[in-house]
Parts: C-alpha cells; structure tokens; sequence
C-alpha cells in the first residue's frame, strides 16, 4: 500500500530494479505559472533539452493533465501517455519516449477530467510505477498545469523545486505571487526559483523580478532567487509551430542561451549548496502521502 511505499522511501531502501540506485539520487523540479501562455512548457523543455545535452539522464513529465502539449512542441507522437499506466495495463517503461532532442518524456493527453480528478487508488499506482521507474535519472522536470486549484497545487507542494515562470503584465504577476502564496502556505514549502519570461531586455527581466520579490518580502517575507531570465524572440514561436525546442530551432538566439543559463543554474545549486538542495526522496514520499490520504478520503 502507499503508506508502506512513503516508508520504505524514508528508510533509503527503495530502489530502480536496474541500477539499485534510490530515487533520492535525482533532482525533481515542477515548472509551473499562475498564468497560462507565458511560455512555461517552452522553458521546461529548455531546461530539460540543456540538461540533457550536457550529459545528465533527464525525464520530462506532462503533468498539465487537462492541457497536455509537450509532445507537440518536442515533435513527438506518444503511444502511450501517462493516461495508459495510471488506467490501463501499460508499465510505465512502455510509455516513456525518448525524444529527438535528449530528454525522455513521459507524455499525457489533453482533455483528460479523469485524470485531473485523479483518485487515492489510482495515484497509488502512478506513484509506485514512478518510484520503480525514475532511478535511472538525474533530472526530473515536471511540466505542471497553470493555475491555482486544488489538484495542481497539491502535486506542486509535492516537489523539492518550484521554477515560476512570470511574464512582464499584470496578470502573470498576480497569479505567479497567489501561486507563490499559496505554496508558502505548506509547512515544507518548495525551495522557489524565478523564471521571467517573453521581457523585451535582460534590464527588464531583473526589474520584473525585483517588483514580484517586493511584494513577497513585504507580505511573506521572502525574497525569491532569479534563475534565469529569457527575453521575448520571434523564434519561440516559430520554434513551437516548427514542433522543436528553440535549442534546436535556434542554437545561436537569445532564447536558447538564455534557457542554457536557467540550466546552468539548476545544475550550480547542485554542485554549490549539494547538501541544501532538495532531493528526490521527497518528492515521492509526498505524493505517496498524499496518495494515501485520497484513500482515506
């Protein structure tokens, strides 16, 4: 049962059947927005195409599980998706793909309200096959759903890492601050890193981040690390109606390289603070809990 899986996590002696080594061993970071259409699955598949490119075992996951759209901008046609092994009878081996680009990714399907209310027993056994599965990584990058309900907070109160990608208007910023808010709420919040996306300069990335860690210092006390800031080029979009991460689109643009130092980032905290950094371990202990709790729901 989960609770007895969430133990065996916390006892170090989970392990992927191939390597024997523990999930712990990975880094889960979520991407998530407030907003939606402020390009966060385009930067969770820059992070996750850098990260691969530079060696690391990387696994997407399309948790966007009413508006799933990583495999159209990767450019790949999944057989089976997230849907096949939570409902039906497909191991999670069979579902995951590895992409042109490096990462693999463990797609799921749009217009799916089975899976966005997901129950206790079927979380069970998304959560088991995942720990079976997920120890021959090194990043987990995990393309959430924008919003605030309760379905998409509760997996990204989940996660060690929360990156909140912000664009520079009004509404991005009032939703990725009641984003933020509401994650702080938890009695083990996620560590918080910014993304600020579509700016027109570096300049204006840094302000933009300088006016949301205003706000949070004043009403929640924190300030918010910045890690990275990726300004607004036409080739996004073409990179997206190309169905290509814009590394691959185009490696020379501002976009790619500015994506290269969001990676950059990530894999400075982990070679720099290596014993502050969350790891994968809670990640899976939180959702088996909170598995377990839908059970008893």
């Amino acid at each position: 049962m989960v609770n007895d899986q969430a133990a065996t996590l916390r006892t170090g002696a989970a392990s992927d059947q191939s390597t024997g080594r523990p999930p712990s061993r990975l880094r889960c970071i979520a991407v998530g927005s407030g907003k939606g259409g402020v390009g966060k699955t385009m930067v969770s598949i820059g992070l996750a195409c850098a990260l691969a490119r530079w060696k690391y075992n990387v696994l997407i996951i399309d948790a966007d599980l009413g508006l799933a759209n990583v495999d159209l901008q990767i450019g790949v046609e999944p057989v089976y998706t997230l849907q096949d092994v939570v409902f039906g009878s497909c191991p999670v081996e069979e579902a995951v793909l590895t992409t042109p680009y490096g990462p693999d990714l463990l797609a799921s399907s749009s217009g799916a309200p089975e899976m966005v209310n997901m129950g206790g027993a079927r979380r069970e056994l998304l959560v088991n096959e995942l720990i079976r599965f997920a120890g021959r990584y090194d990043f987990l990058i995990i393309d959430g759903a924008a919003g605030i309900g309760q379905s998409i907070v509760s997996f990204f109160s989940a996660a060690p890492e929360v990156a909140v990608v912000v664009a520079n208007e009004p509404t991005s910023i009032m939703d990725a601050y009641s984003l933020i808010k509401v994650l702080r709420q938890n009695a083990q919040p996620p560590a918080l890193r910014l993304v600020l996306n579509m700016v027109r300069t570096l300049g204006e990335g840094e302000q933009l981040a300088a006016r949301l860690n205003l706000i949070t210092r004043k009403f929640l006390g924190i300030e918010i690390p910045v890690a990275g800031v990726v300004p607004y080029d036409f080739v996004v979009g073409n990179a997206i109606r190309a169905r290509k991460p814009v590394s691959a689109y185009a490696p020379g643009s501002a976009p790619a390289r500015c994506l290269d130092d969001v990676a950059r980032f990530f894999v400075k905290q982990s070679a720099v603070r290596k014993g502050e950094v969350p790891d994968g371990r809670s990640f899976f202990e939180k959702l088996a809990d909170m598995g377990a709790r839908g059970q008893g729901e």
